[in-house]
């Protein structure tokens, strides 16, 4: 599920199939988290708009079958934008892959699975991308009125409207800004609570932010040093319970935790699958007497949430 402002989902942000349940997908998991919030937001100020529920895949397709080689709950490939093209699960037979995929050729009909010339749906604002097997490429570049997807073959029709998704952005702000002012107010009674008591930090710890959604323990031990790491504990969100890019990481030795900050302030910095983390010290909120690292079990994978 691809998202950008000129796409179709943005275009046909009312569709009504929206109102039961709607699960979203994309291959690294930031699109679908854009089409997520955006349907929450607009379904807090438009009254037919009020559906189950909204969900999606934190950290999309690519991190899915990374975590489950045998590819999981996934069916068929995975359309990626670089030149791979696409993606299937490591261990999964390429046959039995083939034989998941329910695709065909949107003119011929005949069984195809490769998406190549970014054919689009030629109907009103649809602009579904197509399949569109070797024969056909000609005939479908010469007549692309004849190009047409599934829903649309089926009877479906996108609005002739644009919505206005700027108004509906700032009507959802406003209610945004009204809950956000009575907390706020509390805290700020909190800040000032703790501001009257001088910081302080674990001489053992660190936090790091920016991390990748395909990070590990073992990868984050490599750029740290094997050696210096005792165990991550990964932070994720209380709602969804899924990882969100921070952890925080109990070094080996004070030594050790002053290593990783000089590596994150350096040039270079620390980098986690090629992705440069923030490397910062963790400050001590309240006695926990080993709290965090208590009765700890490590895990290699950051949680894929709820």
């Amino acid at each position: 599920m691809g998202v950008k402002p000129h796409c179709p989902f943005m275009q046909n942000a009312n569709l009504q199939y929206c109102t039961i349940m709607n699960n979203r997908y994309c291959t690294g998991g930031i699109r679908c988290e854009r089409a997520s919030a955006l349907l929450n937001q607009m379904s807090s100020i438009q009254e037919d708009l009020k559906p189950k529920g909204v969900y999606h895949c934190r950290g999309g397709i690519e991190r899915y079958v990374k975590t489950f080689p045998e590819g999981g709950f996934w069916r068929g490939k995975n359309y990626l934008f670089d030149k791979r093209m696409e993606q299937t699960p490591d261990v999964k037979d390429k046959v039995v892959v083939e034989d998941d995929i329910d695709a065909k050729c949107c003119l011929c009909r005949k069984k195809w699975t490769i998406y190549r010339g970014q054919f689009k749906c030629n109907r009103s604002l649809c602009k579904v991308p197509v399949i569109i097997c070797e024969s056909c490429t000609t005939a479908a570049t010469e007549e692309p009125k004849y190009v047409m997807c599934e829903l649309c073959r089926e009877g479906y029709r996108a609005p002739s409207m644009v919505p206005d998704l700027v108004a509906m952005k700032r009507k959802a702000d406003q209610l945004v800004d009204a809950d956000d002012f009575v907390e706020s107010s509390q805290l700020v009674a909190t800040n000032q609570m703790l501001a009257k008591k001088p910081k302080s930090y674990y001489k053992d710890r660190i936090f790091l932010q920016r991390l990748p959604l395909t990070a590990s323990f073992s990868k984050v031990k490599a750029a740290l040093g094997s050696d210096r790491v005792k165990a991550l504990d990964w932070l994720v969100d209380k709602e969804s319970g899924g990882f969100y890019g921070s952890c925080i990481v109990l070094m080996s030795s004070e030594t050790d935790k002053k290593h990783a900050l000089h590596r994150g302030s350096s040039k270079n910095g620390l980098k986690v699958d090629k992705k440069k983390a923030r490397v910062s010290e963790v400050f001590i909120k309240y006695i926990d007497e080993g709290g965090m690292f208590k009765k700890f079990v490590q895990k290699e994978f950051p949680p894929v949430g709820r």
